[in-house]
């Protein structure tokens, strides 16, 4: 429990508060035509990775012996 990896998801997670709570009710900026095809690329590509990798769990638990 006290891993550095459990401190830095802490540590983001308050940093992402204080930054939510620092912005609020300011306008959020819009995005451009590219950039948001950009972000939708990358979103793509990482929800893909994500899939490939729970597969690649999934049949590994599963082609383990017992």
């Amino acid at each position: 429990m006290n891993s550095i990896g459990y401190i830095v998801m802490i540590a983001l997670l308050a940093a992402g508060a204080a930054y939510g709570l620092a912005n609020k009710g300011k306008p959020r900026p819009t995005l451009s035509s590219g950039k948001q095809k950009a972000a939708v690329l990358c979103f793509a590509v990482a929800g893909g990775c994500f899939l490939l990798a729970a597969a690649v769990g999934l049949l590994a638990h599963n082609a383990a012996p017992h």
